[in-house]
């Protein structure tokens, strides 16, 4: 920790004492809790801001079991010339595991 010395308008000194008996804390303790809070607010609203949290989610698929796990297994399917185009469309719309 380091030590600060500041000056204080006398309403928020008296505030500052009252709430920290209150609390039974000090009023070094109350400050640094009340700075920590604001700190955290303000950081929060500058990452809220933030353009980049825009293409959150933007890689997002459609919800057909296809993932970077079971992606070759799709990709490389064998069985393809087997089977008849009506069973091809169904595959297509349907995703990997039709069968």
């Amino acid at each position: 920790m380091k030590r600060v010395q500041m000056i204080l308008e006398e309403w928020q000194h008296e505030w500052l004492s009252e709430e920290a008996q209150r609390q039974s804390t000090t009023m070094s303790a109350l400050l640094r809790d009340l700075i920590t809070a604001a700190i955290e607010q303000r950081q929060a609203a500058t990452l809220a801001d933030d353009p980049l949290w825009g293409i959150v989610g933007i890689g997002a698929g459609p919800d057909d079991d296809v993932s970077s796990e079971n992606l070759d297994t799709f990709l490389y399917q064998t069985d393809w010339a087997e089977r008849e185009p009506a069973q091809l469309l169904a595959v297509a719309e349907d995703g990997p595991n039709h069968r």
